[in-house]
């Protein structure tokens, strides 16, 4: 039976040989720590493609492990809010948090944050901590309006996860210039295919960056290469977003001519729902794996990365067998 994955968000093909070659080549020093100069190479191009100072860098093996650390070195204010749903390593973290958790429902269709609804719970020291575009709705749930609404006011630390930005076009980052308690957290696992890398990096204001002071995360030097390569050789990243977004458009047609509903989406991956309880486990049976969005809402809800064009293919002939039973 022929398998395919779709549940985990990454790009379904590797990133080009010369990205590939250069990680192969690093390899040979395995038995070394990563030299410095490359780090320094590697914030050099980051500040590059950001176009902001490498000051306000700060790199970790991964962006859940920034999004767990940043959450415990904020453990010490009064109030913790996340949307719910939310990316479930943010949910996860935020549940370990000394710090009073208050999720905050997003209702769908719009699945936007309430920012209104919650001014009235900021009058204490507040870390809010929020993806946008959101997994698993692949919205964008919050404006920039609303972010400087929200970082006037002194009690708040605020993280925006902008993992999807490259699919999703929509940053907070030029506002960390003015407001020194935002954070922007990004990665290079989605748009770049580096998954299997693990390099994620902060982008922080100067309140956030005083946090992290003496915090050096060691980074493997493959991923640490893997990453400058693929920077330098970004052109193959916009070919992989134009693939997503032209099979995102047919599988939504295809799929509400089923009578499915599709939520739009900002990402490289699509909420879908159906009429259909326990619609995961079906796919599965066929060899199709997707994200079973149950925990967040019901069975008859799924997580849908975007694939190859087989894959696409494999996945919209299983629902039709599995619909039209």
């Amino acid at each position: 039976m022929k398998e395919i994955r779709l549940d985990k968000n990454e790009m379904p093909y590797p990133p080009p040989k010369s990205i590939r070659d250069s990680i192969k080549e690093l390899l040979k020093n395995i038995n070394r720590y990563t030299p410095q100069e490359l780090v320094n190479e590697l914030l050099y191009v980051l500040s590059k493609y950001n176009n902001i100072e490498k000051e306000t860098i700060i790199l970790s093996s991964g962006s859940d492990i920034l999004i767990k650390e940043f959450i415990f070195l904020f453990s010490e204010l009064s109030q913790l809010i996340i949307a719910d749903p939310t990316f479930i390593i943010i949910n996860n973290a935020a549940m370990k948090s000394s710090s009073e958790l208050l999720k905050v429902k997003l209702s769908e269709p719009e699945f936007k944050f309430p920012v209104d609804f919650i001014r009235n719970e900021l009058d204490k020291p507040t870390l809010i901590v929020l993806d946008n575009p959101n997994n698993p709705t692949g919205k964008l749930i919050i404006t920039q309006e609303e972010v400087k609404a929200l970082l006037k006011n002194e009690n708040i630390i605020l993280l925006i996860d902008e993992a999807y930005y490259e699919f999703s076009g929509i940053t907070f980052l030029p506002l960390i210039k003015v407001f020194p308690n935002l954070a922007i957290l990004r990665t290079l696992s989605k748009s770049f295919g580096l998954a299997g890398s693990g390099i994620g990096y902060l982008l922080a204001g100067k309140k956030i960056q005083e946090k992290f002071e003496g915090l050096e995360i060691m980074l493997p030097s493959p991923s640490v290469i893997g990453a400058i390569s693929a920077l330098n050789e970004k052109g193959y990243m916009g070919e992989y977003i134009k693939h997503v977004n032209e099979e995102k458009k047919k599988i939504i047609e295809q799929l509400n001519d089923l009578g499915v509903i599709c939520y739009p989406s900002s990402t490289n991956f699509l909420l879908v729902k159906t009429n259909t309880p326990n619609i995961a486990k079906k796919l599965a049976e066929k060899g199709v794996y997707v994200y079973d969005a149950s925990n967040y809402f019901n069975s008859n809800y799924i997580r849908v990365t975007i694939g190859s064009n087989n894959e696409n293919e494999y996945f919209l002939q299983s629902m039709k067998e599995i619909i039209k039973k």
